[in-house]
């Protein structure tokens, strides 16, 4: 069953492997200098701006694809299945965790970890606001009456 808390530990952990992955990432930027750099047209000719798109197109694909695997190889080599955090399981340990679904949940951390440290956020907030008990804030105005 998914709760509030499960919820909270299966965006920590997608979070936490996606940050990895994209240190991963930056390491191999700084050895492969194709990776890093930013191409652009010598000449406003369509062949050179042609040229320079086609080695950017090559280096983001790299660059996405360097962080798939990386987080892939995360996700099984920690052996934990984010969907079994996610419901609550007993134990999210997996034996043979380098199957399919590990590389797809590469993927998922990779290209979905903006939306869901945004929404880590909110639930933590969402979490921090039950957890205190205190009725909803309600809007308040200062007045002054006249005086005489």
């Amino acid at each position: 069953m998914v709760t509030l808390d499960s919820s909270i530990s299966f965006l920590i952990y997608i979070t936490a492997v996606s940050s990895a992955a994209a240190g991963v990432t930056e390491a191999f930027k700084s050895v492969i200098p194709f990776l890093a750099t930013d191409y652009e047209a010598k000449e406003n000719c369509w062949e050179d701006q042609y040229h320079a798109a086609r080695l950017m197109h090559y280096k983001r694909f790299f660059n996405l694809l360097i962080s798939v695997l990386a987080a892939g190889v995360i996700f099984g080599m920690l052996g934990l299945d984010p969907a079994l955090i996610l419901t609550g399981a007993q134990s999210a340990y997996v034996k043979n965790s380098w199957q399919l679904g590990t590389w797809m949940w590469g993927i998922v951390a990779v290209f979905g970890s903006p939306f869901f440290a945004s929404l880590l956020k909110i639930l933590e907030s969402f979490k921090q606001s039950v957890d205190s008990n205190l009725p909803p804030n309600r809007p308040r105005r200062k007045v002054s009456g006249t005086r005489e």
